[in-house]
């Protein structure tokens, strides 16, 4: 039988197996920066239309409408911590890059859910309004977790 794993190092510069695949090898390993902009933001978005989706079938859309801005917020952060944590050391300015990608998660965020909302229930869950907050707690939430990510690397160089 085969084993799924080669014993060389890593192109991560990670020591002992690798696995075969290269694409399983690309996504864990350091993406061009564009490309992990791109994944962040896909993943954040497609985070958020998950979550309300499912609480949409646990409360009220009055209460959803509600909460949407902080699960905004959340999925936020994550991307920009993804951001950092992916590009390695391709970004010079993590933290403002982490804050942008925040803030464009909860834009698209916004702008999906109120265009399924609207093309399933012809409702908009969301104003204007929601739309702004969510904006703002998710470029704080962007930075946020830029930080993290960057304290987490310096964490991690200093105790091996």
């Amino acid at each position: 039988m085969g084993d799924l794993y080669a014993f060389e190092d890593s192109p991560c510069g990670l020591p002992g197996r690798k696995p075969m695949k290269k694409a399983f090898v690309h996504i864990q390993c350091a993406m061009p920066a564009i490309e992990s902009f791109a994944w962040s933001l896909l993943t954040g978005t497609i985070g958020t239309l998950i979550l309300a989706g499912f609480f949409s079938g646990i409360m009220s859309l009055e209460t959803l409408s509600i909460l949407l801005p902080v699960v905004i917020g959340g999925n936020a952060a994550i991307s920009g911590y993804m951001l950092i944590e992916r590009t390695e050391d391709e970004i010079e300015r993590k933290k403002t890059m982490a804050a942008v990608v925040g803030t464009l998660v909860a834009l698209v965020s916004f702008v999906s859910v109120n265009a399924l909302c609207f093309r399933m229930g012809g409702f908009y869950l969301m104003s204007g309004v929601q739309g702004l907050v969510a904006a703002v707690i998710g470029t704080v939430g962007g930075w946020s977790g830029g930080v993290l990510a960057v304290k987490y690397k310096a964490l991690k160089v200093q105790i091996p």
